[in-house]
């Protein structure tokens, strides 16, 4: 948790939070980028208020590893980040997370929580 924690105080300090429309095309983004890729549902994408995870997200994933990171990182990568990004995936008992800082002017900084019990049970 260290690398996010320093990562975060790295840009949160060096750029101001983005706010309003900003925030809002992210979360529509998050939600139509994940829904439209086969073994993804999108539960619900919301804004905190908070500048360390301004938007975070529940999903549901039937991908295995490997392809599931490779999948989200492209997605983040290529369709979600501004040219700027910072991300790291993290384990826990509720699932993957996949933490991230995107900026430009400003940042947006979020959370998408992947519950993956479904296709960790699959035959």
């Amino acid at each position: 948790m260290s690398d996010w924690s320093s990562q975060l105080k790295k840009y949160i300090n060096a750029y101001p939070p983005s706010n309003g429309e900003d925030l809002r095309i992210m979360q529509e983004d998050i939600y139509f980028q994940l829904s439209k890729v086969e073994g993804f549902e999108v539960l619900r994408v919301e804004q905190t208020g908070k500048s360390e995870r301004q938007v975070v997200a529940a999903c549901i994933s039937t991908l295995k590893d490997p392809f599931f990171k490779i999948v989200v990182a492209h997605l983040w990568q290529n369709d979600l980040a501004y040219d700027n990004e910072w991300h790291v995936f993290e384990e826990h008992e509720l699932g993957t997370v996949l933490r991230f800082v995107t900026w430009e002017d400003a940042f947006i900084t979020g959370e998408i929580w992947f519950d993956r019990k479904k296709g960790e049970t699959d035959s």
